[in-house]
């Protein structure tokens, strides 16, 4: 276990010698510099681990490695660095992408004027939004919400235990949220380490957005989790013609759903469980379900899927 009184930036790393240099260079021009990163890597094939063992041996107050074995996935990785390293704060970074110099300083000062607020044993995830580029940094869109057509204001649990808005690398999570999100224990039925603690969040605290994009988001052919032109007609049109695709979304979101409610002994009537049980009622009465809990997705055609195949 590793102990930090700074703001603990956890990296998943995995075959990511491309483009970690960019992004390690990127924290160290933070405005906002008290900071630490811990390192796990899952096996990598590629020099990542030699390039991560330069900048630890540079920085080796700054930059840490954790070891262990890999882990099979991004997801689990991270599960196993927020196991690992105990923060007040907490940030997720991935291995590609690049931080705009004020990010660390703008979430902080965010995520101190809520707690002010409200205390810090309530949960707090706040997160912001990304410009989406390509491999060579060319610009893509502005801001990944209207890229994707989400609403980043819609983030109740009841929106969040459907449609996941907040990205990972652009949230920070006080230490109330990692402590209650680290109740959960089987991750087989969980979609995504972010997606998680997002639900945590919005059921025990709160989420909070922040309007403005502090990640160069980058699209390249390795991206684990990438970034959609929804209202791209191509994209519509195969996303519409594969129907089970979306079941299968849905029926992980329902699973999901169950194993929160199982997590926090929430009980067969909480809207976890319904949801989670949702298949086995017949279509009316899911509708009908949806309608009552107001529970839809962000864009139009998301709904239209929801409505068939839901």
């Amino acid at each position: 276990m590793y102990t930090t009184d700074k703001i603990a930036i956890l990296m998943a790393t995995y075959n990511g010698e491309t483009y970690i240099d960019e992004q390690i260079e990127s924290l160290l021009k933070q405005t906002f510099d008290q900071w630490e990163l811990y390192v796990h890597d899952d096996a990598s094939q590629d020099n990542t681990v030699k390039i991560i063992e330069k900048y630890s041996q540079k920085y080796p107050d700054k930059i840490h490695i954790l070891t262990g074995a890999g882990t099979g996935n991004a997801k689990n990785n991270f599960f196993y660095l927020m196991r690992n390293v105990e923060a007040p704060y907490i940030m997720f970074c991935d291995q590609d992408d690049i931080w705009m110099e004020e990010k660390i300083e703008i979430t902080f000062k965010h995520m101190l004027t809520i707690e002010k607020q409200l205390g810090n044993s309530v949960p707090v995830l706040v997160f912001s939004d990304l410009r989406v580029v390509d491999e060579n940094l060319n610009i893509i869109a502005d801001r990944m919400s209207e890229y994707q057509k989400l609403n980043p204001n819609r983030i109740h649990f009841r929106d969040i235990i459907l449609q996941s808005i907040a990205t990972g690398c652009t949230m920070m999570l006080n230490r109330s949220c990692v402590i209650k999100s680290l109740e959960l224990r089987e991750l087989s039925d969980i979609i995504m380490h972010d997606w998680w603690c997002s639900l945590t969040a919005s059921y025990f605290g709160i989420m909070s957005y922040i309007n403005a994009s502090l990640i160069l988001y980058r699209q390249h052919k390795n991206n684990s989790v990438g970034a959609k032109a929804v209202s791209n007609l191509n994209y519509i049109i195969n996303k519409m013609s594969k129907g089970s695709d979306i079941k299968n979304a849905l029926a992980m979101t329902r699973k999901q759903a169950l194993v929160f409610a199982k997590t926090y002994k929430l009980g067969n009537s909480c809207l976890a469980s319904e949801y989670g049980k949702l298949s086995e009622l017949n279509k009316i009465k899911r509708l009908l379900f949806y309608v009552k809990n107001r529970i839809y997705k962000s864009g139009f055609f998301r709904n239209i899927g929801l409505i068939i195949w839901g």
